[in-house]
């Protein structure tokens, strides 16, 4: 694909200025995002202000009902009192006043009543409380007070859906306690007891984490899905009237009349495009630094020191490939549309979805040392949020930028090879190989099968998190792997000895087989403990696998059959079946091997696992390339698991093997890997060339 460069330039330029001549891309791309952000925060400082400030002067309403009413009477009424008291020296505290009502919830519902105080009697029958029920008495979190039976018992009912509502009778249950707590010193006074009120359990909270720490966690779950929607909503603006625009006016067929080649129109747009989404991601993180950091906006003391320059520009280094990722998507959208109307049909939906991966920031708990690091987008806004929050894990923030790099690459790849065909640029003429379809059809599609499948193992995973293995393997290697490969087969019409590999091998490489599995299970091993040094893995966190995958009532046979068996059919039917059939008919064998192995790694939603999977995959993908059969790859795939599932019983000491036996295995698998090169019978249709453009 040749790119004149002179040509871009100058195409980049009438872009540019065209762009600048259009106020509505300016306003949405530019002055948007630098007015609105600060707006927002400025807006949401006095709001709060105010309505601070409204909640903590305004005189609440209250009633007292019951049939335990004049019990209680005495004791609302010193609460009264001491809130008069209190209240001459400090305007902050609760100010209620009561209300004589002949029904308290009718008035409550009809908001004449802000809340009510219901007294009862707690049964003369002492109420046995269920196993783990907290006690009488008991204060600990959470815990609701059970009554000591035949005394009053108030109940504070407020309306929940009122902001109004619900913090006065916060406010009044803990002034209700506070007079509790006096008069039981009082009494405590009076039995003798000789320490002061104040000396006795005083209880109080500390916080170990930072004002900035707290603040951050608020701004970090916002701020990637806040730049998102600017980037989603400026950028559509500059695509659908880059692509589908020029598509509607006309003005597209004229330029494809002048010296510049398809490329170098799809460059020049998309460059465009892009430099709308920089200067939107650029201008969001400079107001953070400018407005909040330094102080111009009357922001919190947290959310100031939350923001700091090393901080803000770690933060920006994240977004910018999200930014080129979102301009290839928007000009994708643009140029499959025929109409400027087509277009924002279509970037409704994308609007909508592409929200959706922004707000794992909001998961609690879920750290970006986990499988969320290799999912593009969740993972900076999971990253983001550790930022803010003064958590720094260069290791996987390094990951982190390289996911989003290596995705924004692609997309911007595939978005100029996918343009610059005549099938979107002139929509009358016909692509050959969509309505040839078969094979090429699918090699083109092999990556989309495989997005669409881990998304749906990635939701099936959470569901059946914690299933026992044996429904977890049937679920995802009888349905669902199993489905995609009838699916594939049945909708590109591949026959199915081919696409499968299902051919013989030569006698000798079954021998090649049973000395490179445990050789290759021993490397990867090896693998897995350099990989750790980078990416440590917590003891608990394997002690939790082993046993997820070995539970204690799992018999040897049949996690033989769920574990080794099963695997080593099914698994090798997609990945070296299928997969690899789609990706050697487009790809150099090597990048098909590398590829197939970031699969095989990926689909086990492991984040510790992706090293020692992906490398395995590797293994089974090189050993069906060198063949020609999938069969080898099984074979090696069973024996691998089983030696894992038995390693237990046979009491292999795993974690006791150093250096020597690492080389002793490395030796051993270059034994089986000349045996399989002697006996080689190679995959049909390797591409060893460079494929041409459009292949």
């Amino acid at each position: 694909m040749k790119l004149d460069t002179a040509v871009v330039r100058t195409l980049l330029r009438t872009e540019i200025l065209m762009l600048l001549r259009d106020r509505r891309t300016l306003v949405l791309s530019v002055v948007l995002p630098l007015l609105l952000m600060p707006l927002m925060m400025f807006g949401s400082q006095i709001m709060e202000k105010r309505r601070q400030q409204r909640l903590e002067t305004a005189e609440y309403t209250f009633a007292v009902t019951g049939p335990a009413a004049a019990e209680v009477r005495p004791h609302v009424d010193a609460t009264v009192a001491r809130l008069l008291r209190e209240r001459a020296n400090d305007a902050s505290v609760l100010r209620v006043r009561e209300i004589v009502v002949t029904d308290g919830l009718a008035a409550l519902r009809r908001e004449q009543l802000d809340f009510v105080v219901e007294a009862s009697t707690a049964p003369a029958s002492p109420v046995v409380p269920p196993p783990g029920a907290p006690r009488p008495g008991d204060r600990s979190a959470g815990a609701r007070e059970t009554p000591v039976p035949g005394v009053p018992v108030v109940t504070v009912i407020k309306r929940g859906e009122s902001d109004r509502s619900s913090r006065a009778a916060s406010r009044w249950r803990d002034a209700l306690r506070e007079t509790r707590r006096l008069e039981r010193a009082h009494l405590m006074a009076e039995a003798g007891l000789p320490v002061a009120v104040a000396d006795v359990a005083v209880v109080t909270n500390a916080n170990v984490a930072t004002e900035g720490q707290v603040a951050g966690l608020t701004l970090g779950r916002l701020l990637t899905l806040m730049l998102l929607m600017f980037l989603l909503t400026g950028g559509s603006s500059v695509a659908t009237d880059s692509l589908a625009g020029e598509k509607e006016r006309g003005t597209l067929e004229t330029l494809l009349t002048t010296a510049a080649g398809r490329v170098e129109i799809v460059t020049a747009k998309l460059l465009a495009v892009l430099l709308v989404a920089l200067a939107t991601t650029v201008i969001q993180v400079a107001n953070l630094l400018v407005y909040v950091g330094f102080k111009i906006i009357p922001a919190s003391a947290g959310f100031s020191a939350a923001i700091h320059p090393a901080a803000t520009v770690l933060i920006l280094a994240l977004f910018l490939p999200l930014a080129a990722l979102v301009a290839s998507v928007l000009l994708l959208i643009s140029g499959h549309a025929r109409t400027y109307k087509e277009a924002q049909f279509l970037f409704l939906p994308v609007f909508l979805i592409g929200m959706v991966p922004a707000l794992a920031a909001f998961l609690p708990g879920l750290k970006l040392r986990s499988a969320i690091a290799v999912i593009p987008v969740s993972n900076v806004a999971v990253a983001v949020k550790e930022i803010l929050t003064g958590r720094f894990d260069w290791p996987m923030l390094v990951v982190t930028f390289a996911v989003n790099a290596a995705a924004a690459a692609w997309l911007v790849r595939l978005t100029v090879r996918a343009l610059s065909t005549e099938r979107l640029v002139s929509p009358t003429q016909t692509d050959s190989v969509a309505i040839v379809g078969g094979a090429p059809l699918f090699s083109r599609h092999v990556f989309r099968w495989f997005a669409v499948l881990w998304g749906i193992l990635i939701l099936t995973s959470g569901y059946l998190g914690e299933s026992h293995i044996r429904v977890q393997v049937s679920v995802n290697l009888l349905v669902l792997f199993t489905g995609t490969v009838a699916l594939i087969l049945s909708r590109y019409r591949l026959e199915p000895r081919t696409a499968l590999a299902l051919r013989p091998v030569k006698p000798a490489v079954w021998l090649a087989v049973l000395i490179g599995a445990p050789a290759g299970l021993l490397t990867g091993i090896g693998v897995f403990r350099v990989a750790a040094l980078v990416f440590p893995v917590p003891p608990q966190a394997l002690e939790a696998f082993s046993k997820a995958l070995l539970p204690a009532d799992f018999p040897l046979w049949q996690a033989v059959i769920f574990v080794a068996v099963m695997p080593g059919i099914f698994e090798e039917l997609l990945f070296r079946g299928v997969f690899l059939h789609g990706l050697v008919r487009r790809f150099h064998p090597i990048v098909a091997v590398v590829a197939i192995g970031a699969m095989f790694g990926l689909m086990h939603v492991s984040l510790f696992r992706l090293v020692p999977t992906a490398y395995l995959g590797m293994l089974l993908a090189g050993i069906t390339l060198v063949t020609g059969s999938v069969f080898p790859a099984m074979l090696w795939h069973f024996l691998n698991n089983l030696l894992g599932v038995s390693s237990p019983s046979l009491n292999i000491p795993w974690e006791a093997f150093g250096p020597s036996t690492y080389g002793a295995a490395a030796l051993a698998l270059a034994l089986s890997g000349w045996i399989l090169w002697r006996n080689r019978t190679p995959y049909p249709g390797l591409r060893w060339r460079a494929p041409t453009s459009g292949a």
